[in-house]
């Protein structure tokens, strides 16, 4: 798909959620949905499952795994648990549902912090791999932002630049994963300027600290930025795509503004430990695609500027493989490491 690399829609005619969305909404009406009845018949889920978020509560990825849990619960007849565990660019979360049994029972909401750049960011350091996981299902992808505080002077790349210039050293970039790290240092090399990178556990506690002037800007996906562009305490400089986002159709993206090739997306996905069937993989691969077509959710994705990634088993597995590959070479090319 243009403006966000590496993925490609699946070939469907007509797109498979028309019917599905239908006839999630019978079953639902009727007390029974689809996937209940799928997972019924093969005897699982028959306990509770949690889903481990390796961020903040509020981050993107918390936001979606909550509304998953709730959707599921529903789908599933099971509670669904949501459990934070924020730190070290989502590693310390990954780590826990890497060493986890493999019965289907403990999810994460892995991202392309997680589950792709980590993996260059931080190579031979992390404490699990890429082979410790099985891919669930795909969720969804949005372009990363350049945000700055709603008192901040600057309104476009070019006037944040030579505030750099003119005071090196001075301002502050924030960061609250691998993917917005990177992205302050490739904003740095790009432009050639002087900012010091400032490290936090996640995005929303870096917009905190924008929205109170104690960091010159930061990048981040637009779904946690929702809030405080709301209660105007942030203002969007530009957009990292090809397009302008439909809920920030006033921001310019990079292009737009004379900067080619800076193009940065995040997603999110479901992964199991390795190990688990492939049975238990395939029906809650179908749970998540059903739980995406549903009009709540389309209406988050909407809000938050993002696209839905609803794709099979094999298709998401491809994709991420694609992912992990695409930031690899992003890392190494760009020569970015880690503070």
């Amino acid at each position: 798909m243009k403006g966000l690399p590496g993925i490609r829609r699946a070939k469907s005619s007509p797109p498979w959620w028309r019917s599905r969305v239908s006839l999630v909404r019978l079953l639902i009406s009727a007390g029974l949905a689809y996937p209940a009845l799928a997972c019924a018949q093969f005897g699982y889920p028959v306990r509770p499952l949690t889903i481990v978020v390796p961020f903040a509560t509020a981050s993107g990825a918390d936001i979606n795994a909550r509304m998953l849990a709730k959707q599921w619960s529903e789908m599933l007849g099971q509670n669904i648990i949501v459990e934070n565990k924020p730190g070290a660019n989502g590693a310390i979360g990954a780590q826990a549902v890497a060493r986890a049994k493999p019965d289907g029972y403990t999810l994460l909401l892995g991202s392309a912090t997680t589950n792709a750049a980590n993996y260059a960011f931080f190579a031979g350091k992390l404490p699990y791999s890429a082979k410790d996981f099985q891919v669930v299902a795909t969720l969804g992808a949005a372009p990363i932002v350049l945000w700055t505080g709603i008192d901040t002077v600057a309104a476009s790349i070019q006037e944040i630049v030579a505030a750099a210039r003119a005071a090196p050293g001075k301002l502050t970039c924030g960061a609250g994963n691998s993917v917005t790290q990177v992205a302050c240092e490739v904003f740095k090399k790009r432009f050639s300027v002087d900012v010091q990178t400032v490290l936090y556990k996640s995005n929303p506690q870096s917009l905190n600290d924008l929205s109170s002037g104690q960091i010159s800007y930061a990048f981040t996906d637009p779904s946690v930025a929702v809030q405080y562009v709301a209660q105007r305490r942030i203002k969007a400089i530009a957009v990292a795509s090809d397009k302008r986002l439909p809920n920030f159709a006033q921001t310019a993206t990079f292009a737009e503004q004379g900067i080619s090739d800076f193009q940065i997306s995040a997603w999110t996905a479901l992964f199991a430990p390795a190990g688990v069937s492939a049975d238990i993989v395939a029906r809650l691969n179908e749970a998540a695609r059903a739980a995406g077509a549903l009009e709540e959710s389309i209406k988050l994705r909407e809000r938050s500027g993002s696209i839905e990634l609803s794709w099979p088993v094999a298709q998401a597995v491809e994709f991420v493989a694609a992912e992990i590959e695409r930031w690899q070479r992003y890392v190494r090319q760009s020569g970015v490491a880690p503070e």
